[in-house]
């Protein structure tokens, strides 16, 4: 009995895992439609390599997606993207919010922008110095890190 009962146990705890697959995929499709805007706004000369449907056990949790230029981008479950990664390039400016734009313009302006994320307090900003830059949602300076 007490092996059944270890056994039963040890297959109940392998169905969340068995059911936590990640799909991969290039059927852009399967992107939200505020995920497939973003990406004809932003990046329209760029198609998407392929993109990973992140499920957490039952649940979706977002998408990780690869553009052909290299750019990575990851959206929450409903489409708002979280993070821009530019491979060589620069983030687009349009997606930087205005008041961020102008602390960059009279403190880096030297410096381009290759990564942003949006978190639940405010924006992470990679510059290609290697310099990470953060603001509140506001877009009030907070701290800089090297």
């Amino acid at each position: 009995m007490k092996k059944l009962l270890t056994m039963i146990c040890g297959m109940l705890m392998m169905i969340p895992i068995a059911c936590a697959k990640d799909k991969v995929t290039r059927d852009e499709s399967m992107l939200p439609t505020e995920a497939r805007e973003f990406i004809k706004q932003y990046f329209p000369q760029s198609s998407v390599s392929y993109l990973k449907v992140d499920k957490n056990m039952f649940r979706l949790e977002g998408y990780d997606v690869r553009l052909s230029d290299g750019t990575e981008l990851e959206f929450d479950r409903k489409g708002q993207w979280t993070d821009v990664e530019s491979k060589g390039l620069v983030v687009p400016a349009g997606i930087i919010p205005d008041v961020i734009q102008k602390y960059l313009k009279e403190n880096y302006n030297s410096y381009r922008v290759k990564g942003i994320k949006h978190k639940r307090w405010g924006y992470e900003l990679k510059l290609n110095s290697g310099l990470e830059v953060e603001f509140d949602n506001q877009g009030n300076f907070l701290r800089l890190d090297d």
